[in-house]
């Protein structure tokens, strides 16, 4: 049987810094549910770059401490508060808001989603934040195996399901990588070149496989100089979708000066969560599901580990030349 202090824990942040050392483990008591909320046993949650930029305070504008981290992972309906359309046991997408990393989670019901029976738990931890967001970047851009595409951060879970989707329709992007390590994670895709950046050979690439006529696509999950230097290689005209900050650092202001002829676009997957009805949210998670299911989205899991151990699963996640992701147990 387990005892009260294991089966309450959950992961905290009360001062900002690196993961490994300011996230700790403590024991709560979930609070007491509101009408419209529901208590969700997590049964796993993924570790990501947006957990780990948040916990480091690249964003303590908008963040409140202390905060449990995880953006992403799957649960159980425990409990409801009487007026919900959830019954326990559904097992669940507790999405909106962060709090993942806990052995309960109690959220509004209405950011609740039901899992697909066919989909393992653990691919369904992966399911939310990078999935769904190399499905809505690529969805009205990549439309023409003749487009010039190019995605850094390529060896990330988000890069090579991006990569993927550009696949399906015929196109082969220029893949640049941060670590030469990481070529490996890319030997099954279908590409024009791969780079390590930072990468002087940049400009003769983009030329190279585009015949001088330029990129038509930048999707930059890294920003910084690194970002700044691939948008260099785009068209007149084309775009540059900025959707992570890997790099620690904004894209430089004097990009905006330097190519006011392409079309620089940012995105936040929160924003869009946060501004479509319920409804459009659901049929993007099960489109996102359909497409793990058929492998082009789904996400290789390195290693497991109990939350209990959660500083030992984020010593692992900074390890460099990772071939998968990190799963966190609850």
């Amino acid at each position: 049987m387990r005892s009260e202090d294991e089966y309450y824990q959950r992961a905290i942040v009360r001062n900002f810094g690196p993961a490994e050392r300011v996230v700790k483990i403590e024991t709560y008591r979930p609070p007491p549910l509101a009408t419209d909320h529901v208590l969700v046993r997590m049964t796993h949650c993924a570790i990501n770059p947006s957990d780990i930029i948040t916990i480091s305070g690249a964003y303590a504008h908008r963040t409140e401490l202390p905060f449990v981290p995880g953006y992403e992972g799957v649960g159980v309906v425990e409990a409801t508060g009487g007026d919900s359309f959830l019954n326990v046991g559904d097992r669940v997408w507790p999405l909106g808001s962060a709090g993942a990393w806990q052995k309960f989670k109690v959220t509004d019901s209405r950011w609740c989603f039901r899992v697909p029976a066919g989909l393992s738990d653990e691919q369904a931890a992966f399911a939310y934040v990078n999935p769904l967001t190399a499905l809505l970047l690529s969805r009205s851009l990549m439309s023409s195996p003749a487009l010039h595409v190019a995605v850094n951060a390529a060896g990330s879970a988000i890069g090579r399901i991006l990569i993927k989707l550009a696949n399906r329709v015929g196109i082969r992007p220029i893949a640049i990588v941060r670590n030469p390590r990481s070529l490996q994670l890319l030997s099954d895709l279908n590409l024009r070149g791969t780079l390590v950046e930072p990468g002087d050979r940049l400009s003769a690439l983009i030329a190279e496989v585009t015949s001088g006529a330029g990129l038509d696509i930048v999707f930059d999950a890294v920003g910084g100089e690194e970002g700044a230097r691939l948008a260099s290689g785009l068209r007149v005209n084309g775009v540059h979708l900025h959707y992570g900050l890997l790099s620690g650092t904004p894209l430089p202001v004097s990009l905006t000066t330097t190519r006011p002829d392409i079309d620089l676009r940012f995105f936040r997957l929160r924003d869009w969560v946060h501004f479509v009805e319920r409804g459009e949210l659901a049929r993007e998670m099960s489109a996102v599901a359909n497409l793990i299911q058929c492998g082009v989205a789904a996400t290789p899991v390195e290693a497991c580990y109990p939350l209990a151990k959660i500083g030992q699963a984020l010593a692992h996640n900074a390890r460099e030349g990772r071939q998968g992701k990190i799963l966190v147990t609850c």
